[in-house]
């Protein structure tokens, strides 16, 4: 699930949106799939930062590199806290991970259709609750790797996935960020804030290859049996 999104804001435009300066120059990326590199944002050395991380959670405990192998792109945010995986990250190294969108597949006449989610019909800036951590491994090469965190879907949107990612409301931002690891009362007010009103359409099922890129993979087509309400018109009629 949740497993390729787009992001597609320009550096000077995600620096206004976080409030800070990136000075990195990166192209529009519609089909960002697992173990790929991609934008965060931290809070380190006191000040937020943008960086470059890879998508896929590895434990520092992992010296062998095996979830390197495995791609943990989400976390259930109820149980982070607990599991030895991700527990240290919970308290200690929070993320946000911007995006204008996300994919999601439903089986739709025995074929997989796939429907772009996002936050408006513009498909607009926003951010994801995430956890990293650095690894270390035996031959002494270094990874920090990500994921973001999922909740239980409300609304239609459910119809398209049982969960869905943890949308973080920019006046939330600096909480997340500034994990506490003493006391989580921050961390758990987000992750329990009310559920995000999504917007979604089905788009071209080319999506499914992560060499695909282009501002159309998230163009809505005709073909699909769900839209949420306020999605905009369809624009073209899948070709294959």
């Amino acid at each position: 699930m949740n497993a390729r999104y787009a992001f597609r804001e320009s550096p000077a435009d995600l620096g206004v949106h976080f409030d800070l300066k990136i000075t990195d120059n990166f192209p529009a990326r519609y089909n960002i799939a697992p173990s790929q590199p991609v934008p965060v944002i931290l809070h380190e050395g006191g000040a937020r930062r943008y960086q470059l991380v890879r998508w896929g959670f590895v434990p520092a405990w992992d010296r062998e590199g095996t979830f390197l192998k495995k791609a943990i792109v989400n976390i259930r945010s109820e149980t982070a806290h607990e599991k030895p995986m991700f527990r240290h990250a919970w308290k200690r190294r929070h993320c946000l991970f911007p995006m204008n969108g996300f994919y999601e597949w439903r089986t739709e006449n025995k074929v997989k259709q796939p429907y772009f989610i996002t936050t408006a019909p513009d498909a607009p800036l926003f951010a994801l609750a995430g956890l990293f951590e650095d690894w270390l491994g035996a031959d002494g090469s270094e990874i920090r790797s990500a994921a973001f965190l999922t909740r239980e879907s409300d609304g239609p949107v459910r119809d398209l996935h049982t969960r869905t990612p943890l949308v973080v409301k920019p006046k939330d931002y600096q909480r997340w960020l500034e994990a506490d690891e003493l006391d989580d009362t921050a961390s758990w007010d987000i992750v329990h804030a009310p559920p995000t009103d999504f917007c979604f359409w089905p788009v071209d099922r080319k999506v499914g290859s992560w060499k695909v890129q282009g501002e159309g993979l998230i163009s809505p087509i005709e073909d699909g049996d769900l839209r949420s309400e306020g999605a905009p018109e369809p624009v073209r009629t899948r070709l294959f």
